[in-house]
């Protein structure tokens, strides 16, 4: 059995030829409210008395004061249980699905957890052995937790509408004029004129006109 799957340790249990009952727990783990349900991967590695010995996953969402099998909040992906602990020999896991008999090597287990929030999650590695013959052992390593953020709905601004333009007011023109109006757009500035020109031209020879800018 490889003393680890990253060097150069991993969290390991003896399978005794006694009644025991061994636990490897976690700290507390915080999830975020609002988040996702949780993720647990990690590698572990066992060989143990097959059909008597065994090793399993609890959860607590008390702080640790009590905990559940693991399939009470979700579901393996990879990895699971794949034997049931016999109740004949004073195993502490007697009669539950395990973890038992011989991994061949580090394995991959993943597990999808319902919980969604809660300050005081703990996790328990638990391994239970009966009163005769021993086995080698059981290792953990590489423990994750995953906890995603859910996306935060992002809401358009809201369109602007637009402001309606003044009318500007007529300009008086003086008596006696026809008026045009202009406009003209030059690189800086727009420019507006009105101009007028008598309606009956005076004696001179050429008629006279008036011009007013307004800038």
């Amino acid at each position: 059995m490889p003393p680890a799957d990253t060097l150069p340790n991993a969290a390991f249990v003896d399978d005794p030829a006694i009644v025991s009952d061994k636990q490897l727990v976690s700290p507390g783990i915080f999830l975020i409210e609002g988040g996702e349900p949780v993720q647990v991967t990690f590698r572990n590695n066992f060989n143990l008395q097959d059909g008597f010995d065994g090793g399993v996953l609890e959860l607590s969402t008390d702080g640790g004061n009590t905990f559940q099998d693991i399939l009470t909040f979700g579901s393996f992906v990879s990895g699971g249980y794949h034997g049931t602990i016999s109740n004949c020999c004073g195993n502490p896991l007697a009669g539950r699905e395990a973890w038992t008999g011989n991994s061949s090597g580090f394995i991959t287990t993943m597990v999808n957890l319902g919980v969604t929030w809660g300050p005081n999650m703990v996790l328990r590695w638990r391994m239970g052995s009966d009163n005769n013959v021993s086995g080698e052992g059981w290792r953990v390593d590489r423990v994750a937790i995953t906890q995603r953020h859910k996306p935060v709905p992002t809401t358009p601004p809201p369109l602007r509408t637009p402001r309606p333009r003044p009318t500007p007011a007529p300009r008086r023109l003086r008596s006696g004029s026809a008026a045009k109006s202009h406009s003209f757009t030059n690189a800086l500035k727009t420019t507006r004129f009105t101009y007028g020109r008598p309606k009956t031209p005076r004696s001179s020879s050429f008629a006279r006109s008036r011009m007013r800018f307004c800038i």
